[in-house]
């Protein structure tokens, strides 16, 4: 049996996914109190170790998870999938903390203001799969760059938000890909061109088209380029069966700034915010359970795939590369909402590299973003990144030793949140504090430093330099970028 848990709209198809979570008239049970652990796992063959760098061209695998926070990573058994044997990034950042925004800034390797996709909807300015697609901005991406360089590319999953009624269900497939296999709903999808229902759960089946693909590649020399896109955390929020008991008793995240008790030095889009009530923590530690059993689904879906490259024989020239589209938060500061803010839980993601020649059980505190996936990639491959990319590779980390010159500021940035009634922001992150300038003139400082959770807004504390840094950037462009991210 499923269980299901639908909030605030669910994934990329929200009145299908509607129907399906009132037709399954599935609850979960109320979480609360400690946590349980399970997964199971599929482990490579240690016949086919991953040893130093190929000689030839890699092939590279992206695992992007959907809303999955830092917490949920480290609180589940999923980082135990990764951060053994791979390199991780403390300070990695989603610099829009949105699906769509995010996701073509990872397709593009450039920030929000250059792709000027800044919203969700198709109906919405600047927003979803169709704005990529008219704008031509699905004309040039990372697949078709590497395609054209001769990777076959293959992409399976969650692509953009809106996808399924800008070309989804009429069998679009867009720029750059070999191999197509999208969600079109919670338990359908296209695949290289027919539609069909899903059978099992909607991430085991991913895995197992991915991994299908995997085993073809047995004894084949051609790179590959892999974008697995599942749709967990988000919601609607689907238990295999496997799962569907774990962490019975989980909690959401308390950190101090939950239901924050003073929020009079906040911003007025926050001060109007009234204190949480009962049902919404209860809901809030729901949801949390609910996150936590896609972690594990996560977790099976990683270990497949490693799994089937190593009985491919491709593990030991295949680089991995695991995050998601942006972090995740909910209650903290008495915003009811769950991303698209300028807080930390929201911009930050989990972040590993595993592969040859990659450190493990290696951690950096370099500031790295979603706009650096598409350089580092082309770097893999041995091409050089489009000038209009953003971004810049962090292979320079893979070794074990940080770089001397690597980039000291990021900037983020969301646009007006009606909902939340949020205005827009830009702001600059750096591993020890933040500083954000909304659409109002108001501002957020905090020095991350001694003040992790951001409850004492110092906006006459900050540097005068991080205000020219948030100039320089909120208006950079390619090389501009690279320019302005170290000053």
């Amino acid at each position: 049996m499923k269980q299901v848990l639908c909030i605030d709209g669910c994934g990329p198809a929200r009145g299908l996914a509607a129907a399906f979570v009132l037709a399954l008239l599935f609850v979960l049970p109320v979480a609360c109190g400690e946590e349980t652990k399970a997964g199971r796992a599929a482990e490579p063959d240690p016949a086919d170790p991953v040893g130093a760098a190929p000689a030839g061209r890699p092939s590279v695998v992206v695992i992007l998870a959907d809303d999955l926070d830092r917490a949920a990573f480290h609180r589940s058994t999923l980082d135990s999938a990764w951060t053994p044997e791979g390199t991780s990034f403390t300070n990695a950042l989603a610099t829009t903390s949105l699906c769509c925004p995010s996701r073509a800034s990872i397709f593009r390797g450039q920030y929000s203001h250059n792709t000027g996709l800044i919203n969700n909807g198709n109906d919405e300015p600047g927003g979803g799969a169709k704005f990529f697609r008219e704008s031509g901005l699905e004309d040039e991406t990372l697949a078709t760059v590497l395609r054209d360089d001769g990777y076959e590319t293959w992409f399976g999953g969650k692509y953009l938000n809106g996808f399924e009624e800008d070309g989804g269900w009429l069998g679009y497939v867009p720029p750059g890909w070999d191999h197509w296999q999208a969600y079109l709903s919670p338990d359908i999808a296209f695949q290289d061109g027919v539609v069909n229902d899903m059978e099992g759960h909607r991430t085991d089946w991913l895995s197992g088209k991915a991994t299908e693909f995997i085993g073809d590649q047995r004894g084949s020399s051609k790179p590959f380029f892999m974008h697995i896109s599942p749709w967990d955390t988000h919601t609607p929020l689907v238990a295999p069966e496997r799962h569907e008991d774990a962490y019975p008793r989980a909690r959401a995240p308390r950190p101090p700034s939950f239901d924050e008790a003073d929020v009079s030095d906040k911003p007025a889009w926050i001060r109007e915010k009234a204190p949480l009530k009962e049902r919404e923590v209860a809901r809030f530690d729901r949801h949390h359970g609910a996150r936590m059993r896609g972690a594990l689904t996560l977790e099976d879906l990683s270990r497949d795939v490693v799994a089937a490259l190593s009985r491919a024989g491709r593990l030991n020239d295949t680089y991995l590369i695991f995050t998601s589209d942006n972090g995740y938060h909910m209650g903290l500061h008495r915003i009811r909402g769950e991303k698209w803010t300028p807080y930390t839980e929201a911009h930050e993601v989990p972040f590993v590299v595993r592969g040859p020649g990659v450190s493990e059980n290696k951690t950096f505190d370099g500031l790295v973003a979603n706009t650096d996936i598409a350089p580092t990639v082309l770097d893999l491959a041995g091409l050089s990144p489009p000038e209009w990319m953003d971004g810049r590779s962090f292979t320079p980390f893979l070794d074990g030793t940080a770089p001397e010159d690597w980039r000291s500021s990021l900037l983020i940035e969301g646009a007006n949140h009606q909902r939340q009634k949020r205005p827009g922001y830009s702001g600059v992150r750096r591993e020890d504090d933040v500083y954000v300038r909304y659409a109002t003139g108001e501002e957020e400082y905090y020095d991350l430093a001694h003040d992790p959770y951001q409850l004492q807004n110092r906006p006459d504390a900050a540097p005068p330099g991080i205000k020219q840094d948030l100039k320089a950037l909120e208006n950079c462009a390619g090389q501009t970028c690279t320019e302005a991210e170290n000053p």
